[in-house]
């Protein structure tokens, strides 16, 4: 099983008052995380979206938040393939401290045309890239 994985220092901007991280800049860190992940596929989003004209919207978005994560923790996100389909990627996301599991998110993006926005098929090479890794089980 091959899972893209990064760490990140929470940082003061990540948290609310009480030091926390805020939620939604989890978010925004599940996003960082599938942009390095396309990068390291050969196909970063300024290929993909200034280039190409070619997208990949977050068309389903589940999330749980299991544990608190505060501002100095180190962050180890994990990115895998849990399903492609013929446009569709379904990509789950582990969020943990050390052993510790933090939240867990569940993603479906769907490869679009940004000049239509109608769905297409992934092209073979990025279809190749991506089936490196699927089979991820939390």
């Amino acid at each position: 099983m091959t899972r893209f994985i990064r760490d990140i220092v929470i940082r003061f901007e990540h948290c609310d008052p009480a030091g926390l991280i805020f939620y939604p800049r989890f978010f925004a860190l599940v996003n960082e995380a599938v942009e390095d992940w396309f990068a390291e596929l050969g196909h970063s989003f300024k290929t993909l979206h200034v280039d190409q004209r070619k997208g990949i919207p977050t068309v389903r978005f589940e999330s749980e938040f299991v544990a608190p994560v505060r501002v100095g923790d180190t962050l180890k996100q994990s990115l895998g393939v849990d399903g492609i389909g013929r446009s569709s990627l379904h990509l789950k996301h582990l969020a943990s401290i050390g052993d510790r599991l933090v939240a867990r998110f569940d993603q479906t993006v769907v490869f679009t045309d940004l000049a239509t926005m109608k769905s297409e098929r992934w092209p073979a090479d990025l279809r190749t890239a991506i089936a490196r890794f699927a089979g991820f089980e939390p």
